[in-house]
This record gives C-alpha cells, structure tokens and sequence, in this order.
C-alpha cells in the first residue's frame, strides 16, 4: 500500500464521526477513571479524617479529665492513650501526647493535653496523578477551663436539691455557688427569694428563675466539683484532743456557762478556774446567755446531748478573733454522740478563723464522721454580727439565716445541702482557705 493509499485511508477516518468519538474516548478515559478515583478517594480521606479527629477529641479530653483531678501529666498521658486504645477505630495510627500549658491570643490553660494522630491511607486510583498513598492528620487540644469562684459548695451527690434560696431571703452573695446533686432541680431559687450570685453550677438541672439577677449565669450538667477541704480527713481531732481526760473534769463535762446580764473573759474564767476553764481546749457544752470573749484557738466540743455543744441564746453576745469551733465526739465513729450548734437570731456573734494551724480558714467545723442532725446546723445573727471564714459541716444540711446588715465580708459555705432563708448581705473580697484554686469552678472542654 504506497503512500497515497495511507492518505485516502487517513481523510475517510477524519471525517468519520464513529471515529472520533472512538478516539475521543480513549484519550479521555485515563481523565475520567483519575476524576473518578478523586472523588472516591476523597470521601474516602474525608471520612479518616472524621474518625481521627474523633479518636483525637476523645483522648484529649481523657488527658484533660485526669490533669481536672490533679493526677498529674503521667497519668494524664497514660489516661490518653487508654481512651486511643478503647476508641481504635483505625489502625497504623501514629500519635503525639502532649500535656502541658497552652496560650492563645486571649487566655492562658494551665492544665490542657495536645492529641495529634496521623495515618496514611491507599489512593490507588489517585495513583495515576502520582497520589497512590496520602497521609490524614487530625489533633484536638483539651484543658481545664476556669469559669469562675465559688464560696457555697453543697456536696449532695444524690437526687435531692443541694441547694435552695427561699422566702423571702435577700442575698448577695459575692462569688458563684455550686452542688453536686444530680437532681433536675439541683439549685432553686423560690418564694420571694432574691438571689445576686454567679455562677450557679450544678450536676444535675438548675431551673430558670426571675429570684435571680439579671446576668446570673446557670451552669446545670456541669462536671463534679471538688470538696475544698478532701472530705476533712484531714480535720478529724486527734484522740488526744478529744479524750475523755481532756473534756471532762472527773466524769461531768468540762463547760462554759455564761448566764444573762455577765460579761466575762476567757482570761477572767481561767483565773477563777485555776487555768483549767476558759481558754481553747475541749468542752461538753459552751453556752452563752450574757457577753463572752474568747481567746484565739480551737474549741471542741464533743457533747452530743440535747442542749449540749455551742449554744448561744437570744440576747448573747460571742466574740472570738483566730478561733475555729469543733463541733465532735470522744466517741468519733458514734455519728450520732456528735455535738451541735444553736445560734438564735436575736445573738450577737463576731468570729473570725484562725489563719494558721490546722484548721486555718475555717470558723466552724461538724466532724465529717457525725450522723446527720435535725437540732443542726443554722448561722444565724442579729445586724451586729460579723463572721468572716468557713464553716463546714460536710454531713449536714447547713442554714444561713443572716439578718439584713450582718457584716458578713468573707464568709464560704460547705455542707450536705445549703438552705438561704432571711435577710443577708455578703461581699466575699478575701483568699479563702487553701487559696483561690481550690475554690475554682472549672470545666474541661475542647479550646482547639
């Protein structure tokens, strides 16, 4: 076949349409099958992405939740893994754990955990544009974020209200309140109740209320919040302290009784006394009808009858500057043998906590080993009282029934439930005991 013969055969095969769709065709497929082979690839990439970031977010916030209950980066990181390992829904994944702090352009995390995973997926069909394998990458940051002070902790777990603000109480109460209930009306505010605090936290549901001022911020579903003082076992008198010896002069208890009309002195006590009543130390009973200044220290009280413990009637007047009243037992694991406090609203009472020693910070504390008592616990006062630290009473429902002008300027609730009945006015400007973390409300949650 000569040349012309080629020519003729190529113009027929130009100019037949069948051809060139033919052509056409094979010169476009190799695009069509890539085209193809992205699309698939792509969702196919889209969706490792997905689950990466998913294991990402998981162990992240594992890390995050351990650094939350001070477990350290160790645990943390161990915390971390465990949630990969549990989560593992791919294989041939490389991570990066990272705990540590973290900085943005507006806020600095102390405690956050980096969570980077990387794997590389097959792309065979993208293999024809020189992409046969791509590497996914996904990380997540979580940390520990602060979201306010609180100074009023109720520590109910259970499916009861922790706390309740109710009458017609009227209180401001300078810093968040928080409880541990898991019910869905964790925290209420009723009745004529007007409530200035924020934020108000709760495990379990905290109801909108018109009681609370404008700009409170409600935080239901929030995580457990920590005791700031670990359950008191740390508190709990030493058998020393609260021996029969030490109480008891012989077998009647050791008291003091301060009738209607006296003023008198821990100073003028001890003197009549011969050194052995008035000062700090352990009494069955401490009660005050008249006026009575005590020296600075700790004061057990370890009678657990009927009109036994701290009883401060109507028209009393209590002073105690650097003091801390124990409420406890010589027989501490009887939760019922546990003295009580009676402090009528008519009585004048200023104290103050010690600033050192063990029980630093706290005014008042009920042994954590005491039986829940129905003739305990309620703070009360006329308008010229003043209290300043904590009172915790980690098994009991503790009342505030402050009167309207009572100079309360640092003050923290922590017990069972916390009930807000009367007329109040709190301002809390000061480091409360065992500085101003402990006393933190935070959350852990994703920041990137």
């Amino acid at each position: 076949m000569d040349f012309t013969r080629y020519l003729h055969f190529a113009r027929r095969l130009l100019a037949n349409v069948r051809g060139n769709v033919l052509v056409t065709a094979g010169l476009a497929l190799p695009i069509v099958v890539g085209g193809a082979g992205i699309g698939i690839h792509s969702v196919q990439l889209v969706l490792t992405k997905r689950q990466l970031q998913r294991e990402a977010d998981s162990a992240a916030l594992a890390g995050a939740y351990s650094l939350f209950q001070a477990q350290g980066n160790t645990a943390a990181t161990a915390a971390a893994n465990d949630a990969l390992t549990q989560n593992n829904l791919m294989a041939n994944v490389s991570s990066t754990i990272t705990p540590g702090p973290y900085t943005t352009a507006t806020a600095t995390f102390t405690s956050s955990m980096y969570v980077r995973l990387t794997t590389t997926k097959a792309t065979p069909l993208m293999g024809l544009f020189g992409m046969g394998a791509s590497s996914v990458a996904a990380e997540a940051r979580a940390a520990v974020v602060p979201e306010g002070k609180f100074c009023y902790l109720a520590l109910e777990t259970g499916n009861v209200t922790g706390v309740t603000f109710q009458g017609n109480t009227t209180v401001n109460l300078g810093c968040g309140v928080g409880t541990n209930s898991t019910s869905g009306s964790a925290a209420i505010a009723s009745g004529s109740s007007s409530v200035t605090a924020s934020p108000i936290a709760a495990m379990g549901g905290v109801p909108a209320s018109t009681n609370y001022a404008q700009g409170t911020v409600l935080m239901p579903n929030h995580a457990q919040i920590a005791d700031p003082f670990g359950g008191g076992t740390t508190l709990d008198p030493s058998s020393s302290d609260v021996s029969n010896s030490a109480c008891k002069n012989g077998n009647a208890w050791r008291t003091i009784s301060v009738p209607s009309g006296t003023t008198t002195t821990s100073a003028q006590l001890m003197a009549a006394s011969g050194g052995s009543i008035g000062g700090p130390g352990c009494y069955g009973t401490i009660s005050v009808q008249g006026n009575l200044i005590l020296d600075p220290g700790t004061y057990y009280l370890a009678n657990g009858a009927n009109n036994a413990g701290l009883q401060i009637g109507s028209q009393a007047v209590l002073t105690c500057n650097g003091c801390t009243f124990v409420l406890t037992s010589t027989t501490p694991n009887n939760g019922s043998s546990h003295a009580t406090m009676s402090i009528n609203g008519g009585a004048q009472v200023n104290i103050s906590a010690a600033t050192t020693g063990t029980y630093a910070g706290i005014v008042m504390y009920r042994d954590r080993r005491a039986s829940a008592s129905n003739q305990c616990c309620m703070v009360n006062g006329n308008s010229s009282s003043s209290f300043s630290g904590a009172f915790y009473f980690p098994a009991d429902t503790l009342t505030f029934a402050g009167t309207a002008g009572m100079a309360v300027n640092c003050i923290q609730l922590v017990s069972r439930r916390i009930t807000f009945t009367g007329d109040s006015d709190i301002t809390n400007t000061c480091t409360p005991p065992g500085g101003g973390p402990k006393w933190s409300l935070d959350t852990v949650r994703l920041v990137s």
